[in-house]
């Protein structure tokens, strides 16, 4: 049982499984199945996936009193917390909408073809979606409090909707604070992310007409301006634990307990060097402070881009040894590494960078275990 209590490795797995059995979501133009649930179980209190990418448009010059400045608060920090990549995907995966309804101003939140959050602009009558698996699965392990719960929330015994029915439950609040206080659980987190996530691979987005991205604006800088703990930590985790040191290799220091080519050995210690110097150099160009470690799990390399995002790199020669043989250890390091760190609540986009070129169908297992095969001399992915 993992430092979650209600969730296991297993059950990270068995989510990037069932992701995977949408290849052709546009979900997959932006991130990865795999990426996607590590971060469905990350620790709440880190950002939403593209969380720091900022949307480019001004807010919606309209001044609100206090119920709608909390109204479109708690929208906003529901968006940065569950939507996976929200400033890059409004619009084209799903949207923010406002409406008239009998007088009142509706917002509503819609992913893929289902309306995940909706809400008057009053703050009367929250409602949201959750996956039911996740909850109930937190309610069997005793890691919520029923009777608060009970108290603060009320669930919807009739689904109205086709899209995913029989995996969902409907949840309904009086207030912005008893429904901030509902999913800023971590296992209420997750279970709104699992459903979102789910959402988008499955379903397409149609409503291109309604959407208007200063919306997703105005909520933004609502949330930011609104909660006394917003999800950006005040200070940000290390990208790295400690810089980078190139290794010393005497062949001739080298003991003689084991039946090795000594020389052949040093060499690929000389190449592993050299890329990780590349690699290091090529991001200094864009800012970027590379180092070894993370969190205590030994990465070869391990850096932030320019929004926040971590990256870690396993770095495997070629030089003198057989090329399946280091790219399956290489695989298998870095996918180990990606999933000790998910557990201590880092989600990170891992790397294999390897000295030459080798069969292009290692591109396509790479990716499709969420990892991006670089080779030397390749462009830096997008977004490194």
């Amino acid at each position: 049982m993992s430092t979650g209590a209600w969730w296991t490795a297993e059950d990270v797995a068995n989510v990037e499984k069932d992701l995977a059995r949408h290849p052709k979501s546009g979900l997959w133009s932006y991130t990865s199945p795999a990426e996607m649930a590590h971060w469905v179980f990350a620790d709440p209190a880190l950002p939403a996936v593209g969380e720091l990418a900022a949307p480019s448009m001004e807010p919606l010059g309209v001044d609100l009193d206090r119920s709608a400045h909390a109204a479109w608060a708690l929208t906003g920090w529901y968006i940065r917390m569950t939507v996976p990549k929200p400033a890059e995907t409004d619009g084209k995966l799903w949207f923010l909408n406002q409406r008239r309804i009998r007088g009142r101003s509706l917002l509503r939140v819609t992913l893929g073809r289902l309306e995940t959050l909706w809400l008057y602009e009053d703050g009367d009558g929250i409602n949201f979606h959750l996956d039911k698996v996740a909850v109930d699965a937190a309610f069997e392990a005793g890691v919520i409090d029923e009777d608060a719960w009970v108290t603060r929330v009320a669930e919807r015994e009739d689904d109205p909707y086709d899209t995913l029915r029989g995996e969902k439950i409907g949840c309904v609040c009086d207030t912005v604070d008893d429904a901030l206080w509902a999913l800023r659980q971590p296992l209420v987190l997750a279970a709104a992310r699992l459903l979102n996530v789910k959402c988008l691979a499955v379903g397409g987005f149609s409503f291109q007409r309604l959407h208007r991205p200063e919306r997703l604006a105005r909520a933004w800088s609502a949330a930011q301006a609104h909660f006394d703990s917003p999800p950006l930590r005040s200070e940000p985790e290390p990208a790295f634990d400690r810089p980078y040191r190139s290794p010393i290799v005497d062949p001739a220091a080298l003991t003689g307990t084991r039946a090795f080519d000594k020389h052949a050995y040093a060499a690929g210690c000389d190449e592993h060097d050299r890329l990780s110097r590349w690699l290091i150099d090529t991001l200094a160009a864009t800012g970027a402070s590379v180092g070894t470690g993370l969190a205590g799990v030994p990465v070869d390399l391990a850096w932030q881009d320019a929004d926040g995002r971590q990256y870690i790199a396993e770095v495997k020669s070629l030089v003198g040894a057989g090329p399946e043989d280091q790219l399956r250890l290489g695989l298998g390091q870095v996918l180990e590494y990606r999933h000790r760190l998910a557990l201590l609540g880092r989600v990170v986009t891992p790397i294999l960078l390897t000295s030459a070129p080798v069969d292009e169908v290692w591109r396509d297992i790479c990716r499709d275990n969420g990892v991006t095969l670089l080779v030397d001399g390749d462009p830096l992915p997008s977004g490194c």
